[in-house]
Order: structure tokens, then sequence, then C-alpha cells
């Protein structure tokens, strides 16, 4: 979801095998879906999950009336399992964007019956799953990180927040952007 890191690109090679290998008792659905169309909604239940095998997504969180959009995943992505592994409901919107997307629609129930006599899709849905938790938490201390830099009026911390924020994804890059504006405004009225 952050980038095109290898362990990522690995586990979705193997995915798309595994997959493949459970074909049958999965029985994917192909959907084709148009630029604008809404797959999942934050709060609904999760009873479908989505590998998109081509095309863009965007992974948009709402807080009241605002929209954040978090990333834009390309293909080969699972959509879904989040939500599904967590409280059974998805976390976000997610809505193709940039064209048309093709996908697998997964039914749920058949996916965790395929994992009970797979142990390698298993843990491969771990590791996926677990590799999402990881970086969302680097994302939060980093935030954090620069929060107190701005509180403390560390330029020198702030950069670094700053610029390690940045090389992750652009919804991440915007807020790191927010950072420094903080950080100029307080100086400005310091002065």
């Amino acid at each position: 979801m952050w980038g095109d890191e290898p362990q990522l690109q690995a586990f979705r090679e193997r995915l798309k095998l595994l997959l493949e290998a459970h074909q049958q008792e999965l029985n994917p659905k192909p959907i084709t879906a148009k630029e604008g169309d809404v797959l999942f909604r934050q709060g609904d239940p999760v009873e479908t999950l989505m590998l998109l095998t081509s095309g863009k997504v965007a992974v948009d969180v709402h807080q009241g009336s605002e929209r954040h959009t978090l990333a834009v995943v390309e293909a080969v992505e699972l959509l879904g399992e989040v939500g599904f592994f967590a409280n059974g409901q998805h976390y976000a919107d997610f809505r193709v964007v940039d064209g048309a997307a093709e996908l697998l629609a997964l039914p749920g129930e058949d996916l965790l019956q395929a994992m009970l006599f797979d142990s390698d899709l298993a843990v491969e849905m771990l590791a996926l799953v677990s590799e999402r938790c990881r970086r969302g938490n680097r994302v939060i201390g980093l935030l954090l990180s620069g929060i107190e830099a701005v509180h403390d009026h560390e330029t020198e911390r702030l950069e670094q927040a700053t610029r390690e924020l940045g090389g992750i994804h652009f919804c991440i890059t915007k807020a790191s952007r927010q950072l420094q504006r903080l950080h100029q405004t307080n100086a400005t009225q310091r002065t």
C-alpha cells in the first residue's frame, strides 16, 4: 500500500500463485469497474475481498465531512483484508481512479476455508496484514516525532522526520508539508 518495496512485490507474486492454486475453491468473480466506482465503503461489513489485477484504486478515509486519500494502490494488490481480519468492517472507501480497473472478487468465507487447508496462504495473508500494521506504526511514529519537533521548536529533528515522511507516500508527504508550515508559522509568531 505504501509503495513497491521488494518484500511486497514478492508477496504479490506468491499471493497470485496461491490464489491460482485455489481458484476452484474460491471461484473468483471477474469484475470490471470504471473510474469513480466505489468498490467498498468505510464502515460496511466485509463479505468479499478483491484482488486488483489491473488499474488503480484510491483508499479514502472519512473523518466527519472530510475525506483523506491514504494511498493509491496498483495491481496486483489485495483489497479488504485488513477489515476482514480485524473487526469485519471496511476501514476506508476503495475508489477506482485513473481509468478502469479489473478485479477478482473473492468471497471472504471461501478464502477462510482455503486458508484452513493451506498454511502457505494463511502465512502470506498474516504477513501482508502484519506488514501494513508495521508500516502504519512507522508513519504514526514519524508524525508524532514531527509534531513534537514543531512543539519543541527543533528544526533539525523536524527536517529529519519530514524527510523520512516525504519518501513514504503522497498523502504522508502532504502531512509532512503541513508540519513544516506549522513550524514556519510558529517561528514567525515567536519573532
